[in-house]
């Protein structure tokens, strides 16, 4: 039988290809009724993509947890394959290798599967997902062009293409992809996710709240993870804006609570938190109830994006021992990385991790020390521009505090060219003018951050 995209479904009964395009769906619209589906995949006993997609599913949980039901899930799989066709063995192929570790040969086999079956779009999720995790946005790029190729009457696709452009520092294409799939539907979560990286990179911080505000509406039937990320974007720009107590707010209404074991509501909540911190804000006990849901992820290691910020969120939770630990579990993963992952955990991680340790206890020159070792291998270790941002905000901490102010002016000033309407790089800039004896420029700063200010306040 046939899917709803048109490919063929080996083994398939109208039920089995009822599930498939309920999940298909659901996935890119960032639902959260898959229980639906994953009690299909457990009755299911010929159609051998239903467990597959379900491992699959697992898997993207990024826990210890999810790789048992993963694995369990594509063992399963395994068992109905005799007789899949060719798509359905890529979709076990690439399984298998993320079950094995081996992420770039499930991202390559994704590659593959979406130039051949273009219309297959959760293998271009997947693949897309794999791409994010490794800091490739060339691969992100490539799959979203094969997509968009085959797929443009589909607004879902358009969202997965602009997030990729604008990770390509292609903002004005991102922006304009974005607001076409928004157009042909606005209820699409992913697509006002990529506007937010559009418009955030831009530093159009009136425009990302009036937009955000326009379609959160939208969010309430999302999962955990878009829910509070998008809520989280919205926080970004009030941050940048200096309506701290509002930002403040949206972590407590909106961004902590829904799915607090989740991975990624737990660094929307830490990377928060952080931002607030380094913008002066005191954020209260806050740190101790995230941290409590953190320990059991020590050893984790699926991400590193994922665990440095484990690791900050622990250091100022005071939990020490758990830091401790984690920092030599960390230094074991980079020692047995393979040669795709040696420059995202032992150039990166490792000093990293040390560094926001260090930062945490207040010792910041040698956070930025080691934050600068890292910053020049950050990019392989996952996640967004826009949340790698966040080392980049310790490391630039670390050394203002530190007294090495020529180079932080030169992060600052580039900084302001990519970004020149947040008034607090301006007033950051006028500080460190300042203690260098550039008072002319100083005065420069201090101005155009009032007037951004008062821009803001009467727009």
């Amino acid at each position: 039988m046939k899917d709803g995209q048109g490919l063929d479904v080996a083994d398939a009964d109208a039920n089995a290809i009822e599930a498939l395009d309920f999940l298909r769906d659901e996935w890119l619209v960032f639902g959260k009724r898959f229980e639906r589906f994953m009690s299909a995949a457990d009755k299911e006993e010929r159609c051998a993509l239903l467990p597959a997609l379900a491992a699959n599913l697992a898997l993207s949980m990024n826990s210890v947890e999810g790789r048992t039901l993963g694995a369990k899930y594509l063992k399963r799989a395994q068992a109905m394959s005799k007789g899949v066709g060719p798509r359905e063995r890529a979709w076990l192929d690439a399984t298998q290798a993320w079950v094995d570790g081996d992420t770039d040969k499930s991202l390559a086999i994704h590659e593959k599967m979406v130039a051949q079956w273009p219309r297959d779009l959760l293998a271009g999720k997947l693949g897309q997902l794999h791409a994010f995790n490794m800091g490739d946005s060339e691969a992100l790029l490539r799959i979203g062009e094969d997509l968009f190729a085959a797929n443009q009457d589909n607004h879902f696709v358009r969202g997965m293409f602009a997030f990729a452009l604008e990770e390509c520092n292609r903002v004005d294409e991102a922006e304009a992809h974005a607001r076409r799939a928004i157009e042909m539907q606005r209820k699409d979560p992913w697509a006002h996710h990529a506007l937010a990286h559009c418009l955030e990179a831009r530093g159009r911080l009136l425009d990302g709240v009036a937009f955000l505000q326009s379609v959160a509406d939208t969010w309430a039937d999302c999962n955990s993870f878009m829910y509070t990320h998008n809520w989280w974007h919205l926080a970004l720009f009030l941050i940048d804006l200096d309506r701290f107590d509002e930002a403040l707010a949206l972590f407590d209404e909106r961004v902590w609570g829904v799915w607090k074991e989740f991975s990624e509501d737990q660094i929307n909540a830490i990377s928060l938190l952080a931002r607030l911190e380094l913008r002066g804000v005191d954020v209260g006990p806050r740190w101790d109830d995230v941290a409590s849901y953190l320990e059991g992820r020590l050893h984790d290691h699926f991400v590193p994006f994922l665990d440095l910020q484990y690791l900050y969120a622990l250091a100022r939770a005071g939990r020490q021992s758990a830091v401790t630990e984690m920092l030599a579990s960390i230094e074991d993963r980079a020692e047995q990385a393979k040669p795709f992952e040696r420059e995202a955990w032992a150039d990166c991680a490792v000093p990293a991790a040390h560094g926001l340790a260090a930062q945490a206890r207040g010792e910041h020159a040698e956070a930025a020390r080691l934050l600068g070792q890292a910053m020049p291998h950050v990019g392989p270790i996952g996640g967004s521009i826009a949340q790698r941002a966040l080392f980049g905000a310790f490391h630039l901490d670390a050394l203002i505090r530190s007294g090495w102010n020529d180079a932080a002016v030169k992060i600052l000033q580039a900084d302001e060219r990519e970004r020149p309407t947040v008034p607090s790089t301006k007033r950051a800039l006028a500080d460190l003018y300042r203690k260098l004896g550039r008072a002319e420029q100083a005065m420069t700063a201090d101005y155009q951050a009032e007037q951004l200010v008062r821009q803001y306040a009467n727009p």
